[in-house]
């Protein structure tokens, strides 16, 4: 097709050849769909959940698979059904199983988005509901603080207070760069964080928790990581998970303590303390107000159990 043919197609014809141009293969629609994701761990844990479906689909050992092994556009739904049957039988936690079906139906839907198949054979689908283990998950405000105490001054310390202090996924800090944190009002800092579906947060940071930044910085670039690796780098998710569950240890908290919980525990000690739901909604990122209250219901301070007699 020449210049002059694509100038008469109609607006998006030529964004869609294109697209059907750039794609041959499985493997090359797996990457695409990767470079989508912002988390480098998302995108690690995203296709190997594929290639654990094409796996299962052509019945061979997941080690044993090459992207390429299967052509998307014979995918069917009964695939996806026994794929979601054959993972409960497995008997892996209903949050594993919905991580890996909710990995492949963002895959097909990509696949239609570019045009490679017609139809999301998985969007019909349910998802497995996890079991709510919020409440599992929450440190007391002791339990910060003494996780905090307990971690050497610098970098590692740091990490745990700005996850707590702002409330932001691991994926936030990692990337997080020296253009993004800022003064603020009364001496305090403001950090900037790029979440889910590239959306952007400004939240306030105590003013010691700032200076304590600036005075571990080393490279006057903007575009320098806040978080430096031994390497030179910036900290990766992987490294920042072990450091947090390092220190949950020294702590004394039995389970392993990720940078979630610290999420989590920003946000039921702040409602706690009086902070409004829509201030929390907008510091943690989320899209609906349904997603917030969850910390609402995770520790409440009143039950209908304490009206009956003792």
């Amino acid at each position: 097709m020449g210049s002059s043919e694509l100038s008469m197609l109609t607006p998006g014809a030529e964004n869609s050849v294109q697209r059907m141009a750039d794609v041959t293969n499985t493997a090359q629609i797996v990457e695409m769909w990767k470079s989508s994701k912002r988390s480098p761990e998302t995108r690690r844990s995203y296709e190997t959940d594929i290639r654990y479906f094409i796996a299962f689909v052509l019945g061979v050992s997941p080690k044993l698979v090459q992207l390429n092994d299967l052509d998307l556009r014979t995918v069917t739904m009964n695939d996806v059904l026994a794929f979601a049957d054959y993972l409960e039988t497995k008997k892996y936690e209903a949050s594993t199983r919905a991580r890996k079906l909710a990995a492949l139906k963002s895959l097909l839907r990509f696949a239609v988005k570019v045009e490679w198949t017609k139809f999301n054979v998985a969007a019909e689908v349910p998802l497995p509901e996890p079991k709510d283990k919020l409440a599992e998950r929450l440190l007391s405000e002791l339990e910060v603080m003494t996780m905090i105490a307990l971690t050497p001054k610098g970098r590692d310390r740091l990490v745990i207070q700005l996850l707590y202090y702002t409330g932001a996924r691991v994926s936030e800090i990692a990337v997080l760069t020296w253009r993004s944190v800022q003064p603020g009002r009364d001496g305090n800092g403001q950090v900037t964080l790029y979440g889910k579906g590239q959306k952007t947060r400004t939240l306030v940071i105590p003013k010691s928790i700032y200076q304590e930044l600036l005075a571990q910085r080393t490279n006057n670039s903007p575009d320098a990581p806040v978080f430096v690796s031994r390497q030179g780098g910036a900290v990766g998710e992987r490294r920042i998970r072990k450091i947090v569950a390092e220190s949950g240890k020294r702590a004394g908290i039995s389970g392993n303590v990720s940078p979630h919980w610290l999420r989590h525990s920003h946000a039921t000690h702040s409602l706690d303390r009086g902070a409004p739901v829509q201030l929390l909604q907008a510091t943690l990122g989320h899209s609906s107000l349904n997603q917030t209250s969850r910390y609402t219901h995770a520790r409440p301070n009143d039950s209908t159990g304490l009206y009956l007699p003792k």
